[in-house]
């Protein structure tokens, strides 16, 4: 059975190269981690890691991490000296925007078996038009020379995340399409669930979802290199295997750390800046283990209609920052998030049972370990 980690999320400036539109990592400002947080916040995570028995993850984040590289170097060498004092190693990981990710600190990380994860929203003409530098003008072409230096390591452990919003759901095929050319690793969707979407807008989506699914089927078909995307892979299993969702860790398994060194229970909430809700902590009084408690006991799914759906189990109902995002209460659903999980849910059932009446060679090693049977 395969330990979650604790995770420590350092986000290691509030700063940003990009000015994306629907950026939810908070006001764009020069607040960088100072050495003496970073310090703090390692040591307190290595003495929780300790306390539960658990292995640890380090993951750098921001804004754009890669503006603060000496302070990531030095945060990993501080890592791997008390790497010995934990019951497993350390394992690292980084969220970047690619447009700073030189070849010699994609080697750099390669090298210390950095999970790398790329922001990048598809297509040229997708991308552009949320992934904006602070002159208007996207970002896109800057970033391409990261992508086609990772695919010089193939056992890099790296994903691309495309978010998609109200506006550029109508170029997701397209997206999608030019993702499973240009980068070679799995990839997943992540819906923009803090802006409003209209009805409209949502039927766009969910005609250029039934294009990605035929996409996948015929990549599937033409026995090379399947699409691999995650939304529909992670369905397929779930149904499989009879698996739940990945469950939600707010307040327990994650503590990601502002720039200021203030404590919240997800990367994706740093940006509510200075919130009581959310805040459990910091790295001068350490953990608030009352307020810690209290997220861990509000997170989850309090929605009644969830409570006696067939497909709770395998949607993201209980996870506690895209349910604020949406409904603004982390152990709420809201109508949009239900209705996109359907979607996913369904279209993926669509093309596992295609592919399984083909008994298709790549779909059943991939899900049945190529068993025919």
């Amino acid at each position: 059975m395969l330990i979650q980690p604790l995770e420590l999320t350092l986000c290691l400036t509030h700063n940003c190269n990009l000015r994306c539109r629907y950026c939810y990592a908070g006001r764009k400002h020069a607040a960088c981690m100072s050495w003496e947080t970073a310090r703090a916040a390692m040591d307190l995570c290595v003495a929780e890691a300790k306390r539960l028995e658990l292995p640890l993850d380090v993951s750098f984040f921001g804004g754009e991490p890669l503006l603060e590289w000496e302070l990531l170097q030095r945060c990993h060498a501080y890592m791997e000296e008390r790497r010995g004092e934990m019951c497993m190693p350390p394992r690292y990981g980084i969220t970047t925007n690619c447009t700073l990710l030189t070849p010699e600190k994609l080697a750099w990380m390669a090298e210390r078996d950095f999970l790398v994860g790329v922001s990048v929203d598809g297509s040229p003409a997708m991308h552009d038009i949320n992934r904006r530098f602070a002159d208007g003008t996207g970002s896109h072409a800057a970033l391409q020379p990261a992508l086609q230096e990772i695919r010089k390591y193939p056992n890099l452990r790296s994903k691309a995340v495309c978010v998609v919003n109200a506006a550029n759901c109508h170029l997701l095929a397209e997206g999608v399409a030019w993702l499973h050319e240009h980068y070679d690793h799995g990839f997943g969707l992540n819906l923009d669930y803090w802006h409003e979407w209209t009805d409209e807008q949502f039927d766009v989506f969910c005609a250029q979802l039934e294009r990605v699914k035929e996409m996948v089927l015929e990549s599937y078909r033409g026995g090379v290199r399947p699409v691999k995307l995650e939304n529909f892979e992670d369905k397929i299993r779930t149904h499989l295997n009879g698996d739940t969702c990945a469950q939600c860790r707010i307040g327990e398994r994650e503590i990601a750390v502002s720039a200021e060194g203030n404590f919240f229970p997800c990367s994706r909430l740093v940006g509510e800046g200075n919130s009581d809700f959310f805040n459990f902590g910091n790295v001068r009084e350490g953990i608030n283990r009352a307020r810690q408690n209290y997220l861990i006991a509000t997170r989850g799914n309090s929605t009644p209609e969830c409570k006696v759906c067939a497909l709770r189990s395998r949607c993201m109902n209980g996870c506690g920052c895209s349910n604020y995002a949406a409904s603004g209460h982390i152990d709420r659903v809201s109508p949009f998030l239900c209705s996109a999980e359907r979607v996913f849910i369904r279209l993926a059932d669509e093309l596992a049972e295609a592919l399984y009446a083909e008994r298709n060679a790549l779909f059943m090693r991939e899900f049945y370990g190529g068993n025919q049977d």
